[in-house]
């Protein structure tokens, strides 16, 4: 009996560390924080990635999971030796040079509990958005989780 018990507390134990979470102080952590602060209950607002950011951006890419470490230095024309297989991949730039960039996690059946889900359209593996861009938010709860959909809006030119 008591090994039972053990196996049970060791199971749990193995099955709560391998749940994957946003971190709230991740650049998705302080969205799902400005969001949750704006944003109606429904979730209905407007906002742009420029305002959770505490650093110079002109750029963005964000990547989902899809992409291999080559595919994604081919695309930004750059070296990206943060890249995490299996993970999503936001990446900014200012003036043509990385600086700063995260590798989050993800669940390839479902959008993880706070998750962005950034409108990555069709087969589309990425998307490039401006400092300026705008992007209206549409909080999600029909497949559980709660993640949010960030749908873009306006898109001033990309230098």
């Amino acid at each position: 009996m008591r090994s039972l018990i053990l196996g049970i507390l060791f199971l749990t134990v193995l099955s709560s560390c391998l749940t994957k979470t946003i971190d709230p102080n991740s650049i998705e952590g302080k969205l799902v924080t400005a969001i949750n602060t704006t944003c109606s209950p429904s979730g209905k607002c407007t906002i742009r990635l420029k305002d959770v950011t505490d650093f110079d951006w002109d750029r963005v890419y964000v990547f989902n999971y899809a992409n291999s470490q080559s595919q994604i230095e081919e695309l930004i024309g750059a070296p990206f030796p943060k890249y995490q297989e299996f993970q999503r991949s936001i990446i900014f730039f200012n003036g043509g040079k990385i600086v700063y960039s995260e590798s989050l996690p993800t669940d390839i059946e479902r959008p993880l509990k706070d998750q962005v889900v950034f409108d990555i359209a069709g087969r589309g593996t990425y998307r490039v958005y401006s400092s300026e861009s705008r992007f209206d938010v549409q909080r999600e709860n029909n497949e559980r989780p709660v993640y949010y959909k960030l749908t873009l809006i306006q898109t001033p030119p990309i230098n």
